[in-house]
C-alpha cells in the first residue's frame, strides 16, 4: 500500500537538494504571479476585443484562440520537460509570456490595437502555459521529500482556479482605476519576477534509468509514455477519472451562470464566485497543513461523491445562499479530488516520464473541459431560440429554459427563471455520481492501484539501488520500487 506521509527523516534521496522544499515553495509562487499575469492578460484582451469591436463573433474566435492550442500543444510541451529539462520549459513558457505581455503594450500604447492582435495574444498565451504548467506539475518529486507530496500537491488548483474566480472581479476594479497599459506593465514585473526565480535556483537533472537518453521525435516520446501508461492497469482509469470530471465542471460552469442569473444580479453572481474560490483555499490550506488520508484512491471517490450531491442539493430550489454554500463545497472537492491525483502521479510515474504523461493529462482535462463548456452553451441556445417546446425537454423546461412545465420538477426545484438550468445541474450531478459508482465497483484495477503498482519515486529508486536483487514488476522492464507500505 503507498503511503505519502511516513518514512524516516534518514531516508532522504541524494536526489532530492536538502533545500529543495524552500526551492519548491519560491518556484511555485513565483509561477502563481505568472499565472495570474497570464489570467489578467486574457481576460483585457478579451474585454477589449469586445468593446473596441463589439462583435461577438471576434469573443468566440478569441475563446477558440484562447483555449485550443493549450491540448494541442500540452503533449509536446510535456515531451520536451522530459527531453530537456524543467529549467529550459519554464524560461520558454515565461519568457514567452513576458514577450507576448511587452508586445500586447507597446501595441496598445501605439494605438494599433486589431483584432489580429488580440488573437496572436491569447493564442500566444495559451502555448507558453502549455509549457509552464507541465514544467510546474512535474517538478514535485525532484525536489520534495516523498512523504510532503501530497502536502506540495495541496494547492495545485489554486495555480490556475483562483484567478479564472477571482480574476476577473479584480480586473474589472482595476480597470475602474488604472489603465490597461498600467496593469499589462505590472504583469510584465510579475512575469519577470518569475524568470528571475527560475534562474536563481537549483532543479536537479532528471533521473533515467541506466542514464539511458532520450531519442526520436518529441511524437515519439508522447507515444511512448502514452503506450507505457496504457500499460499500467489502473493509470488510464485515473486520467480518464479527472477528465470526466473536468468535462463536468466545464458543463456547470455554464448551467451554473444560467441558473443564478436567472434570479439574482452581478452582485449576486460575485457572491457566488468568491464562494467557489473561498473553497479551493480552504481545501488548499488545509491540505498544505494535514496532507491528504493515506487511502488516495478512495479520496478521490470520496470527493467525486461530494461534488455530485452538493452539485443535486445546490440545484434544489436554488437560491443565493444554496448556491454559495454548493460551490464552496464542489470547488473544496474538486482541490481534493486534483491533489490525490497529482500525488499519485507523483508516486506511480518515474520522473523521467512524469512530463509527458502530466502533457496528456492536460491535454485530456482541458479538451473535455471545452466540449463540456461548448456543449452546454449549444444546448443553451438551441432551447433559448425556440427549441424548449419540441423534443425530449418540451415536458420539463418552459419558455426560453427558463420555468418548469412539469409539477414534479416544479415541486423539486421550483419554479421561475432559471429552474431549467437548475435542472441542467442536477442531471450533471447525477451523471457524476453514477460515473464514481461505476469506477468504485467496475474498475478493480483502478481501486487497486495504490497496492498493485509499485512507487517510483526518487527516493524509491534509490532504495532499490541499494537492494541488490529486486525483481521487476510486470510489464515495467525496471526495477521493481515499491516504496514504505502500511
Amino acid at each position: 500500500m503507498t503511503t505519502v506521509n511516513s518514512d524516516p527523516a534518514h531516508d532522504r534521496s541524494d536526489a532530492i537538494p536538502a533545500s529543495g522544499t524552500r526551492t519548491y515553495v519560491l518556484l511555485w509562487l513565483s509561477q502563481w504571479f505568472a499565472c495570474a499575469a497570464v489570467s489578467f492578460t486574457v481576460f483585457i484582451a478579451g474585454a477589449n476585443v469586445f468593446t473596441a469591436f463589439g462583435s461577438i463573433w471576434l469573443v468566440v474566435l478569441g475563446y477558440a484562440i484562447n483555449f485550443v492550442p493549450f491540448p494541442i500543444i500540452s503533449p509536446f510541451a510535456g515531451a520536451f520537460v522530459d527531453r530537456f529539462g524543467h529549467r529550459r520549459a519554464l524560461l520558454i513558457g515565461n519568457g514567452g509570456s513576458l514577450a507576448n505581455l511587452l508586445v500586447l503594450a507597446l501595441v496598445m500604447y501605439a494605438d494599433l490595437w486589431t483584432p489580429m492582435y488580440a488573437m496572436v495574444v491569447l493564442g500566444v498565451s495559451a502555448i507558453m502555459r502549455a509549457f509552464q504548467l507541465s514544467a510546474v506539475e512535474s517538478v514535485v518529486p525532484l525536489l520534495i521529500r516523498k512523504r510532503n507530496y501530497a502536502r506540495a500537491n495541496g494547492p495545485r488548483m489554486l495555480m490556475t482556479g483562483t484567478f479564472v474566480l477571482a480574476g476577473p472581479v479584480l480586473a474589472l476594479v482595476l480597470l475602474n482605476v488604472v489603465s490597461p497599459i498600467a496593469i499589462i506593465l505590472w504583469e510584465c514585473a510579475l512575469v519577470a519576477l518569475a524568470i528571475i526565480m527560475v534562474l536563481a535556483i537549483r532543479i536537479p537533472a532528471i533521473p533515467r534509468p541506466d542514464g539511458e537518453a532520450p531519442a526520436g521525435s518529441l511524437r515519439s516520446d508522447v507515444a511512448e509514455a502514452w503506450s507505457h501508461l496504457r500499460s499500467r492497469r489502473g493509470l488510464t482509469t485515473l486520467v480518464a477519472y479527472l477528465v470526466i470530471v473536468s468535462g463536468i465542471l466545464g458543463a456547470i460552469e455554464v448551467g451554473a451562470s444560467g441558473a443564478l442569473l436567472g434570479f439574482a444580479d452581478e452582485t449576486g453572481a460575485i457572491v457566488v464566485g468568491l464562494s467557489c474560490w473561498s473553497g479551493m483555499i480552504v481545501a488548499s490550506i488545509a491540505m498544505v497543513a494535514r496532507g491528504l488520508p493515506r487511502r488516495l484512491v478512495s479520496t478521490m471517490l470520496g470527493a467525486g461523491i461530494v461534488f455530485a450531491v452538493t452539485l443535486c442539493v445546490a440545484a434544489l430550489r436554488p437560491n443565493i445562499v444554496l448556491m454559495a454554500v454548493g460551490g464552496f463545497l464542489v470547488m473544496a472537492s474538486l482541490a481534493v479530488v486534483i491533489a490525490s491525483f497529482q500525488t499519485l502521479m507523483h508516486l506511480k510515474v518515474e520522473p523521467h516520464r512524469l512530463g509527458r504523461v502530466v502533457g496528456l493529462k492536460n491535454s485530456g482535462v482541458a479538451t473535455a473541459h471545452i466540449v463540456g463548456d461548448v456543449g452546454s452553451t449549444l444546448v443553451g441556445f438551441a432551447i433559448l431560440t425556440g427549441g424548449a417546446a419540441n423534443g425530449v425537454w418540451g415536458w420539463a423546461a418552459g419558455e426560453g429554459w427558463q420555468d418548469v412545465n412539469s409539477p414534479f420538477l416544479s415541486a423539486l426545484i421550483g419554479t421561475g427563471p432559471g429552474r431549467g438550468w437548475a435542472l441542467f445541474l442536477m442531471l450533471m450531478g447525477i451523471a457524476v455520481a453514477a460515473y464514481v459508482a461505476f469506477v468504485a465497483f467496475r474498475r478493480p484495477a483502478f481501486r487497486r492501484l495504490e497496492d498493485d503498482l509499485p512507487d517510483v519515486t526518487p527516493e524509491d529508486r534509490q532504495a532499490a539501488r541499494a537492494t541488490p536483487g529486486t525483481p521487476a514488476p510486470d510489464g515495467v522492464g525496471e526495477p521493481a520500487l515499491r516504496g514504505p507500505t502500511t
